[in-house]
């Protein structure tokens, strides 16, 4: 699951407004338009509509407000897939809008996207790539040393101090110039590092050691020369941030899938619950957990974490679908940051996805098939 970089849709000002737990997203929603004006959200502005630098080199016609859907496919199937979808008309284009744009396929298990100045950024686990693509999905640049530069796969990206950092199999955090994705640098940490945020001056990341690593690593974004690790969650694999926590979402060493929230500053990790997918939002972490019997039977249970009171409540997710509890799994959770609404990518690990949609009241809007394995994250963009 991967959050919008605030430059790409949202100024600051905006981005922490739209953080504020989910169950306001209606009341920000409402005063959207006239905020984004007075902190020049592009997307309102004349001069940025006539802008269509997005769309140089486009096979098709595309919406300004448009998203995106990463599928990773399967580990040595080369079916890796990303598809586009119209937020306004709530339809999905069936076709693989990378193949579609660049005549060739998107690779073997792509495992991240994230956005950042109007581009795209997409990371290509086993095919070992780094794409950088325009907003209609155009490829622009590529890096594809990852083994000859001694890096090892790359797993999870994030775009901080005006660069993009890249955490590689090999232990490292790789940075990368935003526009070439030519390699700088690269720092030392724990072994196979996975998903990567930044909070504050520092980015931090969580180490699987491929089922035996238990810590987390923190390195300064400026001076990027060091990597200081920390213990954590055993087999971690997620991290994510709201309102200065970071959330360590783990397989734990019997999959029971802990969460654990992370005090940045006495480096400790408080165990908060159970959860395969989560999504951090203001002071609250919206959980999805999975268990099954027999790891072909799945039960989903939907459960919110409050960090104001450190209690865990059900989550009222309003006219969910029986299918969101039995059968597939969820794979990743987005929230739209234009209109706050929710979706949810389910998976059963060898056919097409589906995404439910939840307006931002958490009520139930619409489901779609995505023709792709394994739907494992969203990007908006709106311009």
């Amino acid at each position: 699951m991967r959050v919008t970089p605030a430059g790409d849709i949202l100024t600051e000002k905006v981005k922490l407004l739209i953080n504020k737990e989910m169950k306001v997203r209606s009341i920000l929603y409402a005063t959207l338009c006239g905020l984004l004006v007075t902190t020049g959200f592009t997307a309102c502005s004349d001069d940025d509509d006539n802008d269509d630098s997005w769309k140089e080199g486009s096979k098709v016609e595309l919406p300004q407000y448009r998203a995106f859907i990463l599928c990773e496919g399967m580990q040595k199937q080369n079916n890796s897939h990303l598809f586009f979808y119209d937020p306004t008309e709530q339809k999905l284009m069936t076709d693989d809008i990378y193949e579609l744009q660049n005549g060739r396929k998107l690779g073997d298990t792509a495992n991240d996207i994230i956005t950042a100045n109007g581009d795209i950024y997409i990371v290509v686990n086993v095919s070992q790539l780094l794409l950088r693509l325009n907003g209609s999905g155009v490829e622009q640049a590529r890096y594809d040393r990852f083994d000859a530069d001694g890096l090892g796969e790359p797993r999870n990206a994030v775009v901080a101090d005006g660069k993009l950092f890249v955490t590689c199999y090999g232990g490292f955090v790789a940075r990368f110039d935003l526009k070439t994705l030519a390699l700088e640098a690269k720092v030392t940490v724990d072994a196979n590092p996975e998903q990567i945020v930044e909070l504050g001056d520092s980015l931090y990341c969580v180490n699987s050691g491929y089922g035996t690593g238990h810590t987390l690593s923190a390195i300064n974004v400026k001076k990027f020369d060091k990597a200081v690790s920390h213990e954590t969650l055993f087999n971690p694999y997620g991290l994510q941030k709201a309102n200065g926590r970071l959330y360590v979402s783990a397989y734990g060493a019997d999959y029971s899938n802990p969460v654990g929230i992370y005090d940045v500053k006495t480096t400790a990790t408080k165990k908060i619950g159970n959860a395969g997918r989560v999504l951090a939002s203001g002071d609250r972490l919206y959980m999805l957990n999975s268990t099954s019997p027999d790891w072909v039977t799945y039960t989903t249970t939907f459960s919110v974490y409050d960090a104001t009171t450190e209690g865990v409540s059900a989550w009222n997710l309003k006219g969910a679908p029986e299918a969101m509890t039995t059968g597939k799994v969820p794979y990743f959770m987005e929230v739209n940051p234009v209109d706050g609404s929710l979706f949810i990518g389910y998976t059963d690990y060898f056919s097409e996805g589906t995404v439910y949609v939840f307006d931002a009241n958490d009520s139930y809007k619409a489901t779609f098939t995505v023709p792709g394995i394994n739907p494992n994250g969203m990007a908006f963009l709106a311009r």
